[in-house]
C-alpha cells in the first residue's frame, strides 16, 4: 500500500534521522571522554570502552539482527527503538562506570536492530529500493561523522550527561511516529555477504578510527580546546563528507569512486601525522580530505555491499558488521601505539621542560621547587592515565610575567611533545585505510 507524498516523506525522514542517531552513537561521546574520564576517576585505555563496547557489541550483534528483521521488520524496529531508547536513559543516569559501558552495549543492540530493519521500511516507504539504500547508507555516514561534533557542544554546553538523555524525546517520536505496514514474506535466500567490498569497509572504517576519535582527543586533551570549539573545528570533516556525497557525479563509475576516496582519507591521515606544528588551523585540509574520501569511498563501497542477489537487510546487516568491526580493530590497534609514544615523547618532554626551567628568570630558589612540582605532576599524570597539567604547577605561584612566560613555555614543550605522539597512530591509521585499496583492486577479478 503506497502512503501519501506528505507522510511518505515524514516517514522516510524519520527513518533516516533514526539510522543516524543510532550510528551516531558509534562516535558521539568522543569529545565527552575527557569528562567521563574525570568523573569516574579512571584511565584513558579503560575509558576507551565507552567507545569500544558500543562498536563491539554492534559487529557482534548486526547480522543476527538483520535475520531477526527479515520478517518482522516494523515490529523490528520498534523493539530496537525501545531498547536504544531506555539503554540511552539507564546511560545518561549510570552512577558508575561499569553500569555505563553495559548500558552502552544494551544500547548497541537496540541501534542493531533498528538500523537494519530501517532498510526495508524504506524500501516499502519510498517504492525505490536503490533509493532506499541511497538514503540509508548516506544517513549512518552522515551520524557517524557528525557525532563528536554534536557531542562536543552538548558536553560543553549541558555536560556529558546530556549526550544521552536528549537522545530521548527523539526515540520517543520515533516509536509513535513509525506506524507498522504490512507484514514480509521472508525472501528464500539471505544471500551471501559481498566479502571483498565488507572487507574494504573494514578496513577503511579501521582508518577513519584517528579522524573520528584520535583528532578529537588531540584537540581536546592534547591542545586543551575547550569540546564545545573542538566539536566545531571537527564539523569540517563532515561537511566535507556530505558534499562529496552529494556532488560527486554519478558518471564517474563506482569502483573509480571506491579508490579515489580510499586515496583522499589515506592522503588526508597522512597529513594528520605531518603536522607541523600545534594548533586546530593545521588539521583543517587535511579534514578536508578525509571528508571528501568518506563522501566517496563509504557510499560507494556499501551500495556496492548492498547490490546484487539477496535480503538487503541481511546484506545491511554485513556492511554494519563490517563498519564497525573496522572501528574495534583501529581502537585496539592504535590506542596502545598512542600510548607508547605519549610516554616516550613525555619523558622527552620532561628533559625540555628541565632546561627552560633552569634557563628561566624566576628566582634561583624556586626552579628546583618548580622542576619537582613538574615532575611530581608527570608522575600524578601517568598513574592516572592522563596527561600533565602544567596550568596546575603554577597555580599557587606568582602570577608575574616570568612566571606566566615559563608557564607558557613548558605549555609549548608539552603540546609539541604530544603532536609528535600522535604522528605515529596517524600515519598507522593511513596505512590501514590505505589497505582497503587490495580488496577493490581484486574485486575487479573475482566476484564475492
Amino acid at each position: 500500500m503506497s502512503l501519501p507524498i506528505s507522510t511518505g516523506r515524514i516517514r522516510t525522514g524519520l527513518l533516516a534521522l533514526a539510522v543516524g542517531l543510532a550510528l551516531a552513537d558509534s562516535s558521539i561521546v568522543t569529545l565527552a571522554l575527557p569528562e567521563i574520564l574525570g568523573r569516574f576517576d579512571v584511565g584513558i585505555t579503560t575509558v576507551a570502552w565507552v567507545l569500544t563496547s558500543f562498536n563491539l557489541v554492534l559487529a557482534l550483534v548486526a547480522v543476527p539482527c538483520a535475520f531477526v528483521a527479515r520478517r518482522t521488520p516494523n515490529a523490528s524496529f520498534g523493539v530496537g527503538a525501545l531498547v536504544f531508547a531506555g539503554a540511552s536513559l539507564a546511560c545518561g543516569l549510570a552512577p558508575a562506570f561499569a553500569l555505563l559501558v553495559t548500558a552502552r552495549c544494551a544500547q548497541a543492540a537496540g541501534a542493531a536492530l533498528l538500523v537494519v530493519a530501517a532498510i526495508e521500511l524504506l524500501a516499502e516507504t519510498t517504492g525505490d529500493k536503490a533509493r532506499a539504500a541511497q538514503i540509508w547508507v548516506t544517513a549512518g555516514v552522515a551520524g557517524a561523522v557528525f557525532g563528536p561534533a554534536v557531542g562536543g557542544v552538548l558536553t560543553e554546553s549541558l555536560g556529558w550527561r546530556s549526550i544521552f538523555l536528549a537522545q530521548l524525546p527523539f526515540a520517543g517520536v520515533l516509536v509513535a511516529a513509525v506506524r507498522p505496514q504490512s507484514s514480509r514474506p521472508e525472501q528464500a535466500s539471505p544471500g551471501r555477504p559481498r566479502l571483498l567490498a565488507d572487507g574494504a569497509l573494514l578496513l577503511l572504517s579501521g582508518g577513519l578510527v584517528a579522524a573520528l576519535f584520535l583528532l578529537v582527543l588531540l584537540l581536546v586533551t592534547g591542545w586543551r580546546m575547550s569540546p564545545a570549539t573542538a566539536g566545531l573545528v571537527v564539523s569540517v570533516l563532515p561537511l566535507s563528507a556530505l558534499a562529496a556525497a552529494r556532488l560527486a557525479p554519478r558518471s564517474v563509475g563506482l569502483r573509480m569512486r571506491m579508490g579515489s576516496g580510499i586515496v583522499l582519507v589515506g592522503g588526508g591521515l597522512a597529513a594528520l601525522a605531518l603536522l607541523p606544528h600545534a594548533g586546530w588551523a593545521w588539521t583543517v585540509a587535511p579534514q578536508v580530505l578525509i571528508g571528501l574520501g568518506i563522501g566517496l569511498a563509504f557510499t560507494s563501497l556499501t551500495e556496492q555491499a548492498l547490490a546484487g542477489r539477496g535480503d538487503p537487510i541481511v546484506h545491511g546487516g554485513w556492511t554494519i558488521a563490517a563498519r564497525h568491526a573496522g572501528v574495534v580493530l583501529g581502537l585496539l590497534l592504535l590506542a596502545p601505539v598512542l600510548t607508547n609514544a605519549l610516554e616516550r615523547n613525555k619523558e622527552d618532554a620532561i628533559r625540555a621542560g628541565a632546561a627552560e626551567v633552569l634557563d628561566s628568570r624566576i628566582p634561583p630558589l624556586d626552579k628546583l621547587g618548580v622542576a619537582q612540582d613538574v615532575l611530581d605532576e608527570m608522575d600524578r599524570s601517568k598513574k592516572e592515565g592522563k596527561l600533565p597539567d602544567v596550568d596546575a604547577v603554577f597555580a599557587d605561584r606568582p602570577s608575574s610575567e616570568e612566571y606566566r612566560s615559563l608557564a607558557a613555555t613548558l605549555g609549548n614543550e608539552l603540546e609539541r611533545a604530544v603532536t609528535n605522539a600522535f604522528s605515529r597512530p596517524f600515519a598507522l591509521a593511513a596505512a590501514l585505510a590505505l589497505a582497503a585499496l587490495l580488496p577493490v583492486t581484486l574485486s575487479r577479478w573475482v566476484r564475492i
